[in-house]
């Protein structure tokens, strides 16, 4: 008998994330809605105390209606795959536990008897990433249907508030969980960006221009030397000094920073000939 495992493996190779949890989002609501007794979502009492144990590991998944299931469903299924490509999957999984932890926190701001899920939440923290990474994108959406990622954002968003309860009818917690979603999703984006290859090429280039910040904390203006100079540097490393001086270090520009950063380089530079 040959072993199987090579098979399997082989077989869910291609196998995304993102499409388990869609599938896990939409599971969840059909046995929330069939099975008696049985829900993913986190229910609590007036005291907020957590109704039941069962839900601790599915409320994460979970939506609180069908509309928020299949919307996260389609999100996760048109636009996690991509994302998670992008990203890779261990990335893709921090930015839709971060999104949906983020929806469950500003849902426990929400009356008591709302149920607690962030399925739908983490979605839109995952749409929010493709938006950022991917503006422009148009995704065919079941072969019909072309639309963007900022376009579903606000279709999303704005349809809770307009005409799902927003922040005070009866959708006042899926609408908090959409916002604690979007807001995870843009600190989200704001690491993206704080840590891309561009981001930290201008830091490198910035250093090299202006220097870095602790050069910055103090200037010993009298340490850098005049011999030399021309009339006009003279004058302007003056200026400088005094607006410095007098207006503080952060007063200064850029342009301003450059030119006193060539300045204290040609003071090294001639300290280490010597």
């Amino acid at each position: 008998m040959s072993n199987p495992f090579p098979f399997i493996a082989e077989s869910t190779r291609n196998v995304r994330a993102s499409l388990v949890l869609a599938a896990t989002t939409l599971t969840l609501f059909a046995l929330g809605t069939s099975v008696p007794g049985f829900s993913p979502a986190l229910h609590l009492t007036a005291t907020r105390v957590p109704v039941g144990t069962a839900s601790f590991g599915t409320f994460l998944f979970a939506s609180s209606s069908v509309t928020d299931a299949i919307l996260a469903a389609v999100i996760l299924i048109y636009f996690g795959r991509d994302l998670e490509k992008n990203l890779g999957t261990g990335k893709f999984l921090a930015l839709y536990f971060l999104s949906a932890l983020g929806g469950v926190a500003a849902q426990l701001m929400a009356p008591p008897r709302v149920p607690i899920a962030g399925g739908t939440a983490a979605a839109i923290g995952a749409l929010v990433a493709y938006a950022y990474l991917w503006p422009l994108n148009r995704v065919s959406v079941f072969g019909v249907l072309a639309i963007g990622p900022r376009q579903l954002l606000m279709i999303s968003v704005g349809y809770r508030f307009l005409w799902g309860g927003g922040l005070i009818g009866g959708g006042a917690g899926t609408g908090l969980s959409l916002l604690g979603g979007l807001a995870m999703g843009a600190v989200f984006c704001a690491w993206l960006s704080h840590t891309s290859a561009a981001s930290k090429y201008r830091r490198s280039l910035r250093t090299a221009l202006v220097g870095d910040a602790a050069s910055w904390n103090t200037v010993d203006w009298d340490a850098i030397p005049r011999e030399g100079l021309h009339a006009l540097t003279l004058d302007e490393l003056d200026r400088v000094m005094t607006k410095g001086k007098t207006q503080g270090i952060r007063s200064l520009t850029d342009d301003e920073r450059a030119f006193v950063h060539r300045l204290r380089l040609r003071s090294s530079t001639a300290e280490s000939k010597d």
